[in-house]
């Protein structure tokens, strides 16, 4: 027999514990509307796609882990229970129904995951060269300089100084506060409105993190014969991920950013054509951003 239906009052269970919170909060199961070709774990099923598969006499694909009944009651998700059960011979693990529309739960499942999973990094979220770049380091070290370089050469901005993260199906998502959002703090500029300087393309709304690039002052004494050959590598974990990391010496006259965006297409090539990169990374660097 099924176990009973759970409900989700949006309001009631907005931050409070809750028997589905451990399937409904895991950023690694994915929720959407009920797609037959593509489901997700985590489904929605409103009054119509309701009434279409129980016309048909279609049960749910066997991936389907949760299923939340929207625009429903308890009578209302009892009977489908039952109905499913007969049509199909695997139900669901878990059946939730709420008397909201989908569109509501849907803002509030991603409001609450965003809680939940949120972590702030200080530095420099940008997209170089197609992926997310998180430049960190030191105060003063250069960070927000080298984001108006690469700004200056086709790169974009998500966030500076203060991007926050959340884990997602799709990987770690990079995003901007709506109080500094296309705003950059540089030295001896004080904030500068990045989109009125370089316009909408210079900026991006979030991005998936794929790189921590670390800057560091350089001390050529300290280098070992492997950092100079392979570069310095390592690990670090971002909201229980792993993430690639290269530290990067700054010195007088070295140029950073061409060095910042051969590093991203490196690391490109390597995604792209090779899971094993072609240096071998470390763990002698890794540490975690906290």
């Amino acid at each position: 027999m099924s176990p009973a239906a759970l409900p989700l009052d949006l309001t009631e269970h907005g931050d409070t514990p809750h028997e589905a919170d451990a399937w409904l909060l895991d950023p690694a199961r994915a929720f959407a509307r009920l797609n037959p070709l593509e489901p997700a774990p985590i489904v929605l099923l409103d009054p119509v796609l309701r009434a279409a598969l129980a016309q048909r006499g279609e049960a749910l694909p066997a991936s389907v882990e949760v299923v939340i009944l929207t625009e429903a009651d308890l009578p209302t998700a009892t009977q489908w229970q039952q109905a499913h059960a007969e049509a199909s011979a695997e139900p669901p693990r878990m059946v939730c129904y709420t008397p909201h529309q989908e569109s509501a739960v849907e803002i509030w499942l991603m409001e609450r995951r965003q809680r939940l999973g949120r972590q702030w990094q200080h530095g420099v979220f940008m997209e170089v060269a197609g992926a997310g770049v998180l430049i960190t380091g030191d105060s003063g070290i250069g960070k927000s300089e080298l984001a108006l370089e690469l700004l200056s050469r086709g790169h974009r901005l998500i966030a500076d100084d203060a991007p926050y993260f959340i884990a997602t199906d799709k990987g770690i998502e990079g995003h901007c506060p709506d109080n500094i959002r296309d705003l950059l703090e540089v030295r001896g500029l004080g904030i500068i409105d990045i989109r009125a300087l370089f316009g909408d393309n210079a900026l991006k709304r979030r991005k998936i993190l794929r790189l921590v690039i670390e800057l560091y002052a350089a001390d050529h004494r300290r280098m070992t014969a492997d950092d100079r050959l392979h570069g310095e590598r390592g690990r670090v974990r971002v909201c229980q991920q792993t993430i690639p990391l290269f530290r990067l010496p700054v010195a007088p006259g070295r140029n950073i950013a061409v060095f910042v965006e051969t590093i991203v297409r490196q690391h490109n090539l390597e995604r792209g054509g090779n899971d094993r990169p072609r240096f071998p990374l470390t763990d002698a660097s890794a540490g975690t951003l906290v």
